[in-house]
């Protein structure tokens, strides 16, 4: 036993101990990195990392958000919470991922196993998460189908069985106002109705309607598009307790979406980066064709007014409006789902992952922006058409994108082409941030079990079919109500819960310094005094990986909490509003805290693991031979039980000043980790 000098103390270290610790360390995965497939280039890989992390959600999440939180004011905190904490949370998973060669599922364990099972609750909010989101691919292809066999009239009249006799058309009620020539008249159900002389007051607040010998309740009458969408796409029951019978087309739509996941992944990363040309450059392309004709329609300027250019300054400061974008920035660049990690795994050692973290959000709050502005000015142009406030035309979610939206578009010339450009981006939108939340379940099992790795398509296929079995709630006539207990509940506290885990480990465990000597390693020693501030591994990167972005992590945690303790589920509005079952908001919670038992789990999978090799429990609080660096720590007697925040490897030594033929260096190259040859550091 001799003692190794380490952060100040005297640490125990026996070669022979980190002998069998090497040959019995029970996680999955190869070290050799030629056994793993890598992307066919750095433009590849960034151009797959940007269709992964831009979603649905800039489009239809962040018009509703910057809305309710002062308008253009809130691109304010969007932005310094984007680039202060998106930005570098983003970063660190990237650079761990290249770093490693390892998936969520192992990686975390490398470095402690203590928390191995971090990265498998990861891999499982992934796959919660994909099971609603291709729900909504399926609905824009349904859409999509519409379009395509040329009933896109549908959407603006009430000729269809599925409407009802409360179905409203006002695009129909200013046919007949014109035809008519008559203020008074309004069009239902296809007959016109002298509304002037037969009106009836039913509540003091309510206005009624007389039609065919009756009179019905306003608030009663249904937009065409709402119908459309809740009786012909869901064919929606009245509760969640009656499923209803499967609704076949959004389970043949469904079936298709997974089916178009399981074909672009069969071969990897190798696919997926040459299908990212196409699913990361068309959304831009469409945005910006959606953008320059919303801004031409009549009313654009007060959309356009709401969203930027009337901010409500108050907004800024308020806690509330902060939590808003932090969370907003998490689901936007999708840190914390284990997808980026993933990716990044089958990177070589020499790519710039800081660049690519900036290139990533830029390209994240430029959609953000552009899609935001296309969407305000599309509302804008819905107020002056239905002579409406803003604030009654504003919708978030599915509501955006399926209803106000496509009613927009039809009161536009060429409405079907408009339709069309609006639904493809929704489509490639959802199927390229699918692919990434599938890569990283399907890299979890490969990593844990590396003989399944010669069976890549036949998993892929598996895994597909698993996860559209347990999707197939979502495609009964009650599946909207499912969908948005998974909207809601899934990823919400817990994704806290990870994310402070990781900086943690990495930062406050592991040691923010070791981990900076390797990146130094694949990125090299800063230069100049703005990169030794700014750069790859310089202060500001370190401040707020070990101090700022941990507490943020923290109090978003507890405000996510608070927040879901006291939250009531509702569906709908006015009198059509369902209140969920309580049982409901169990399944909820359920949903929420399923990844967090992952952790556990592992503690106790890796110490019958560890017992069963005859080796000591304590091998949970170290480092794994299978960490790249390892041997780099063994030689600094770093491979044990202590790890502070600024104990180091070896000191921090400009490489161009270390002895050449100095036998006892040890080479701070990564290709060196992974015995390939040895190459010269970069600057």
């Amino acid at each position: 036993m001799s003692q190794v000098s380490y952060g100040g103390f005297q640490v125990p270290h026996s070669e022979s101990e980190v002998s069998r610790t090497r040959s019995k360390a029970p996680y999955g995965g190869p070290q050799a990195s030629h056994t793993r497939q890598q992307w066919g280039s750095k433009m590849q890989f960034t151009m797959a990392c940007v269709s992964y992390a831009v979603g649905l959600g800039n489009i239809w999440r962040f018009p509703s958000l910057a809305y309710e939180n002062g308008g253009g004011a809130f691109l304010i905190p969007y932005l310094i919470v984007s680039f202060c904490f998106g930005f570098p949370l983003l970063y660190l998973e990237l650079t761990l991922g290249q770093f490693a060669k390892a998936g969520p599922s192992v990686v975390h364990g490398r470095i402690r196993p203590l928390l191995q099972g971090l990265g498998w609750g990861m891999v499982m909010m992934s796959v919660l998460v994909s099971i609603y989101y291709n729900v909504v691919v399926a609905w824009s292809l349904l859409y999509l189908f519409i379009l395509i066999t040329g009933r896109s009239y549908w959407w603006s009249s009430c000729e269809q069985d599925y409407n009802t006799v409360y179905c409203y058309s006002a695009r129909e009620d200013e046919r007949c106002t014109k035809l008519l020539n008559q203020a008074s008249n309004g069009f239902s159900n296809l007959t016109s109705n002298e509304l002037s002389n037969q009106i009836s007051n039913l509540t003091d607040s309510v206005v009624g309607f007389f039609f065919n010998g009756s009179c019905y309740n306003k608030a009663d009458s249904s937009d065409i598009f709402d119908l459309r969408s809740k009786n012909y796409m869901l064919e929606k029951t009245d509760s969640m307790e009656d499923l209803g019978g499967i609704n076949w087309k959004v389970t043949i739509c469904y079936f298709i979406a997974w089916t178009i996941t399981a074909v672009s992944l069969r071969k990897g990363v190798k696919v997926i980066g040459k299908l990212a040309y196409f699913t990361c450059t068309v959304p831009y392309i469409i945005v910006v064709i959606l953008f320059i004709r919303s801004v031409t329609l009549e009313g654009a300027g007060i959309g356009i007014d709401y969203f930027l250019l009337n901010p409500d300054m108050s907004y800024v400061f308020k806690p509330t409006t902060l939590r808003n974008a932090a969370s907003h920035i998490c689901y936007s660049l999708s840190v914390g789902f284990g997808g980026i990690l993933s990716m990044a795994s089958y990177n070589p050692p020499d790519h710039n992952t800081f660049s690519i973290a900036g290139t990533i959000t830029i390209a994240d709050a430029v959609m953000s922006i552009f899609g935001g502005l296309s969407v305000f000015s599309v509302l804008g142009f819905m107020t002056t058409q239905l002579n409406l406030p803003i604030s009654e035309v504003v919708q978030s979610g599915t509501g955006l994108a399926f209803v106000a939206y496509p009613e927009a578009m039809s009161r536009l010339p060429l409405p079907w082409l408009w339709s069309f450009l609006f639904f493809v981006m929704i489509l490639i939108l959802g199927v390229s941030t699918q692919f990434g939340f599938a890569e990283s379940i399907c890299t979890a099992i490969y990593d844990q079990f590396p003989a399944t790795r010669k069976h890549r398509a036949p998993l892929v296929y598996v895994v597909c079919t698993v996860l559209f079995l347990c999707g197939l709630i979502m495609c009964t006539r009650a599946g909207i109500f499912f969908f948005n207990i998974f909207n809601d509940y899934t990823a919400s506290f817990a994704l806290m819960v990870m994310l402070f885990l990781e900086l943690s480990l990495l930062c406050h465990w592991y040691g923010v310094r070791n981990f900076m000597e390797d990146i130094r390693s694949m990125l090299g020693y800063p230069k100049t005094v703005f990169s030794k501030v700014f750069g790859p591994t310089g202060y500001y990167i370190t401040f707020i990986w070990t101090f700022l972005a941990p507490g943020v992590c923290a109090v978003m945690f507890v405000l996510s909490l608070t927040t879901q303790i006291t939250y009531n589920m509702t569906y709908g509005k006015g009198q059509r509003l369902y209140t969920f079952p309580d049982w409901s908001t169990g399944l909820g919670w359920a949903l929420s805290v399923i990844p967090l038992f992952f952790i556990p789990g592992f503690v106790l999978y890796n110490l019958r693991k560890f017992h069963s090799k005859g080796m000591d429990w304590r091998e949970l609080f170290r480092l794994q031979p299978k960490w790249p660096s390892y041997k780099h720590h063994k030689e600094a007697g770093t491979g044990g039980t202590r790890a502070f925040l600024h104990s180091q490897v070896l000191p921090i030594t400009d490489p161009d000043s270390i002895p050449k033929n100095n036998n006892d260096t040890i080479s701070r190259n990564i290709n060196s980790y992974y015995d390939g040859p040895p190459e010269q550091t970069k600057c």
